[in-house]
């Protein structure tokens, strides 16, 4: 199959390919229900048998009848990002040898793991002296936010996080200490991404924001994901003070120069 040469305008006809998904699916989700930027690639744009589904953060995922070939081709798609995916193509498939050895057969491909998580429960509250300085993100502190994974990391756009998404934050005079936020969202879903200034870190911000997202999602009747690279032990466990528990692991492929 040619993927590159047929990018799909029509998202609904992949939607029978969705149910493979098992593995950070709250991102090809967003894409198909029109909440955030993507772009979809098929073998053939009128009955898709196979799919390269690319969220604007990097993400993507493979899914259906794919072959070698199909893979070569991400390959250079890795090597060479396409304008308006954050410059980078981050492959989250499930565990499997075969996959594993055709991604490989490039040096350049790097194999990593991430822990997949599932929420048991509200663990954490937010102290009642931090009420007060917990926001919203709005417009008016949008621009306060700064580090990688804050919602430009995922989001095109400020209207577009705000019209689709949300997050809170903390705020300590002119800048913001930590902030979380929506950075995949479903009609189910929301993945959960966080960001504590690097000179406030240890102090508890991190919780303190996340467990107001976990709040929030639940009040809107969606379930709280997460997933953090198995090297991150400071997300895992963020994640497991605030309600998660790890579920498992899967791979995912990137491709770094030297």
């Amino acid at each position: 199959m040619t993927m590159k040469v047929k990018r799909l305008l029509d998202y609904s006809k992949v939607k029978h390919l969705l149910e493979r998904i098992n593995v950070e699916k709250v991102y090809p989700l967003s894409i198909t229900e029109g909440l955030q930027k993507g772009e979809i690639f098929v073998d053939d744009a009128e009955n898709p048998t196979a799919a390269l589904i690319w969220h604007y953060c990097g993400f993507a995922h493979i899914v259906g009848d794919y072959g070698e070939e199909s893979i070569e081709e991400i390959i250079e798609m890795m090597k060479n990002p396409l304008d308006g995916h954050s410059g980078r193509l981050a492959l989250q498939v499930e565990n499997d040898i075969h996959l594993q050895q055709l991604m490989q057969k490039d040096p350049m491909v790097r194999r990593y793991e991430r822990y997949a998580f599932r929420f048991v429960g509200v663990k954490s509250t937010i102290p009642f002296e931090m009420e007060s300085r917990l926001k919203r993100i709005s417009s008016d502190n949008y621009e306060l936010m700064t580090g990688r994974i804050i919602p430009t990391f995922s989001w095109e756009s400020r209207d577009e996080f705000l019209k689709n998404g949300f997050g809170y934050c903390l705020i300590e005079g002119d800048r913001m200490v930590a902030c979380a936020f929506s950075s995949a969202i479903s009609n189910d879903f929301v993945d959960i991404g966080v960001e504590t200034d690097e000179r406030c870190r240890g102090k508890g911000y991190g919780r303190i924001v996340v467990s107001a997202m976990v709040n929030e999602t639940l009040r809107r009747g969606k379930i709280p994901i997460w997933g953090c690279d198995t090297r991150n032990e400071a997300s895992m466990r963020l994640a497991c003070s605030t309600g998660f528990e790890v579920s498992g692991t899967h791979e995912w492929y990137t491709y770094e120069k030297v």
